[in-house]
């Protein structure tokens, strides 16, 4: 039962650690939505110490243009807070927009003053997940004491009756005495 209670705890602690980054992910598809573009998919993705974001967006009624990238484009620039180097925007399954992130800046100009100090909250959010791998380590440690601790040697096996010799040595099978 304690067993149980621990992993519960673990995959608690571990799925909040990921909640910062699925909220930001989250508010750039309401923007996307408000600004009237259906964001399929949204993959925020660091390799390496580079970052994509990568925004498809779905248009069933409409042929995208080059424009409606720029607007999507414009729309992650100004209101998504975490940083990216490369954004890659997809419309209809087709990339519209291939950009990086000093590109953006020539195109839209510096991002706003804003999204700084929310990326500032993100840094924090960082130091969650290290503590949240951390309190994860910890716990996966106490499992793995508490059922080494619950390991029970087995009892020791006798001999089968008369396998004993009276002299001290065994003899299988059992002989009788000899006289």
């Amino acid at each position: 039962m304690a067993r149980a209670a621990l992993a519960g705890l673990l995959v608690c602690v571990l799925a909040l650690a990921g909640c910062a980054a699925l909220a930001d992910l989250g508010q750039l598809r309401e923007d996307l939505d408000s600004a009237g573009y259906d964001a399929a998919n949204i993959n925020h993705n660091t390799t390496n110490g580079f970052t994509v974001l990568s925004v498809g967006v779905s248009m069933p009624d409409a042929v995208p243009t080059d424009e409606d990238a720029e607007k999507v484009a414009e729309v992650v620039w100004t209101k998504y807070p975490a940083d990216f180097d490369q954004l890659k925007i997809s419309m209809n399954g087709e990339v519209r927009l291939d950009a990086s992130a000093d590109e953006l800046t020539r195109r839209f100009g510096e991002r706003p003053e804003s999204l700084d100090v929310v990326h500032e909250g993100n840094e924090s959010n960082g130091m969650v997940v290290i503590v949240a791998v951390a309190v994860a380590a910890l716990l996966a440690g106490l499992m793995v004491w508490l059922w080494h601790r619950g390991r029970r040697p087995p009892p020791p096996v006798a001999p089968p009756p008369g396998y004993h010799q009276p002299g001290g040595y065994y003899q299988y099978p059992p002989q009788p005495p000899q006289g």
